[in-house]
């Protein structure tokens, strides 16, 4: 075997191994939801800490295997803003919505229509609890904010809306 070819099988495993992450590089804000009992992991360059801003039924901790990973692990129906912090004390907010285990298909196809019709907001997540679809995450701008509460809107008794303006005082 070249060693060329060593080379890019080393790169390719590496890759591999760190594709299991999701990369928050260059973000502030993510959303995203969890599925009962689901585990997912982040990197983010220079994580230093992870701790619990607020909420329930989302777990949070350090992945001892990988490299500035974190995994956030769904053990009940519930919200939980989870703060990665950056050894330059910058932070990442991800704000994770674990679903009910108790949901319909129906519940189920209008989540996955909204989060469809909101793909393009990273910080933005639809997920289903209390018998609703429930809109979870930050927005930048009014435009994002008015998109958001227009796929709301159109699905009045089954979706709730909470998704926050972040202000300019970031």
């Amino acid at each position: 075997m070249s060693r060329r070819a060593l080379h890019a099988g080393v790169v390719a495993v590496g890759l591999l191994s760190l594709g299991a992450a999701e990369l928050l590089q260059g973000v502030s804000y993510r959303a995203v939801t969890l599925e009962p009992g689901q585990r997912r992991q982040f990197r983010v360059p220079g994580l230093e800490r992870v701790t619990a801003a607020s909420g329930r039924c989302v777990e949070e901790g350090l992945e001892l295997d990988e490299p500035e990973t974190f995994w956030l692990e769904a053990s009940c129906s519930g919200v939980r803003t989870t703060l990665a912090w950056k050894k330059d004390g910058a932070r990442v907010l991800v704000m994770a919505c674990a679903e009910d285990t108790d949901r319909t298909s129906t519940q189920v196809k209008l989540r996955q229509r909204l989060q469809g019709e909101l793909k393009g907001l990273k910080t933005v997540t639809a997920c289903v609890r209390k018998a609703h679809v429930e809109l979870w995450g930050w927005v930048e701008t009014t435009a994002d904010q008015q998109r958001v509460r227009a796929a709301a809107a159109r699905f009045p008794d089954q979706v709730n809306d909470h998704v926050e303006v972040l202000s300019d005082e970031r």
